[in-house]
């Protein structure tokens, strides 16, 4: 106990004194998460931890997962959680951004290597099928349902994840939007109507996932709704008109 505080003073002590800590800028939620500072080793591999919480609260959600469950989740002391991710808000907020670059990229894959967006749509549900019902992961979508039930101290991390689906949704109407200006769409197609549609199915894939529903009841629904897709109609030439 009295190595701790010695070592908590000294540390104060080089902080006040002005010493840099080197800080690493997440991007998309504004936060400050602090890197590994010099001297002694911290004794884990920080990408590894924050795999293992990205799983437990793609699994339970926000809400539901305590300091005391992610810590053991990720071998790692209520201080080094403290230390090396800032506080639990952080820490998810830093889990969601490892979902969107890991298990759930597929979203902008699907609507950026496509070449018509009926493709991009058809590509976007189907991996998230494949994505919200594979064997090896939590079922569902973190960004999804990760914080439906917030308490009332935690809005934050559901407005957080609220923004993240509407930039989801405006990457989806720029891909129709685009389809739409190549000629794609039948005439009278509503783009927004559109919009809608597949990000209403996408979100609720993820639920019906998290329900136990089946891969092929899931890829059924995709079917299903891509039956639904304004196409262009192409009239035969014999019936065209010279």
């Amino acid at each position: 106990m009295t190595s701790y505080f010695i070592t908590v003073t000294m540390i104060i002590g080089i902080v006040a004194l002005g010493r840099q800590v080197n800080y690493i800028w997440i991007v998309m939620n504004k936060v400050i998460v602090p890197s590994r500072t010099r001297g002694r080793p911290r004794g884990f591999d920080r990408d590894d931890v924050l795999d293992r919480a990205m799983r437990l609260f793609w699994e339970r959600g926000y809400e539901a997962t305590s300091v005391s469950e992610l810590t053991q989740a990720m071998g790692i002391t209520p201080p080094s959680l403290y230390s090396f991710f800032g506080d639990k808000k952080r820490l998810f907020l830093e889990a969601v951004n490892r979902y969107q670059t890991g298990p759930g990229c597929f979203g902008i894959k699907a609507l950026t290597e496509e070449p018509t967006a009926e493709r991009s749509m058809r590509r976007l549900l189907v991996e998230a099928v494949a994505s919200f019902s594979s064997p090896n992961a939590p079922k569902g979508c973190l960004v999804v349902l990760g914080a439906t039930n917030c308490a009332a101290e935690s809005h934050d991390v559901f407005t957080a994840l609220a923004d993240r689906r509407r930039a989801a949704e405006a990457a989806v109407r720029d891909r129709i939007a685009a389809g739409q200006a190549a000629g794609e769409l039948a005439e009278g197609a509503d783009v927004d109507a559109l919009t809608g549609l597949v990000t209403a199915i996408l979100y609720g894939l993820a639920i019906k996932a998290r329900d136990g529903a089946s891969r092929t009841s899931l890829s059924k629904i995709v079917d299903q709704t891509m039956l639904a897709w304004p196409r262009v109609s192409i009239v035969p030439e014999s019936d065209r008109i010279p």
